[in-house]
């Protein structure tokens, strides 16, 4: 028979520690394909993100906009992100106009964003928010000369596959 104070020092010993959550941080929450419409150069503009899984962990976007007007604009690039060892946004960002950009950044459970571009041609940002209702909001701005950020275009997006 077992003794009574074996079996309540068994029930009051500490459980097996449970398994970490990963800590490696992840852009899965944007992933998806994306339709949104707004404003773009201060006129009406409509686009499409493709955001998914890339290689090695990284994330891969695809984005086309279409700004109204006469003629109308058009405008693409592809993008890569990885987390580096500090678990900041690292990419790249390449154009339809054939430039490219490195980006730099990071992201917490609702919002992603980068700093893109260089102090002799220009230097931006972009920000991707998901809202509780589902919605993601991008904003993309450039640094003005007196420091501030000027909003160059801004886009309401919802998922085309919930």
């Amino acid at each position: 028979m077992t003794p009574l104070w074996w079996a309540a020092t068994a029930l009051m010993a500490p459980a097996a520690p449970a398994e970490a959550p990963s800590l490696v941080p992840t852009l899965a929450a944007w992933h998806g394909s994306w339709a949104g419409e707004g404003q773009a150069f201060g006129k009406l503009a409509t686009a499409t993100l493709d955001i998914e899984p890339g290689e090695a962990g990284a994330t891969r976007l695809a984005y086309h906009l279409r700004v109204a007007g006469s003629p109308p604009m058009s405008y693409s690039a592809e993008a890569s992100y990885a987390f580096d060892a500090k678990q900041r946004v690292r990419g790249k960002w390449t154009d339809s106009s054939g430039r490219t950009r490195a980006v730099a950044g990071g992201a917490n459970a609702a919002k992603w964003w980068t700093h893109w571009g260089s102090a002799d041609v220009e230097i931006g940002r972009s920000t991707y928010s998901l809202q509780a209702d589902g919605t993601l909001v991008v904003n993309d701005s450039v640094l003005q000369d007196d420091g501030s950020w000027r909003v160059f275009a801004m886009l309401h997006y919802r998922r085309k596959n919930p």
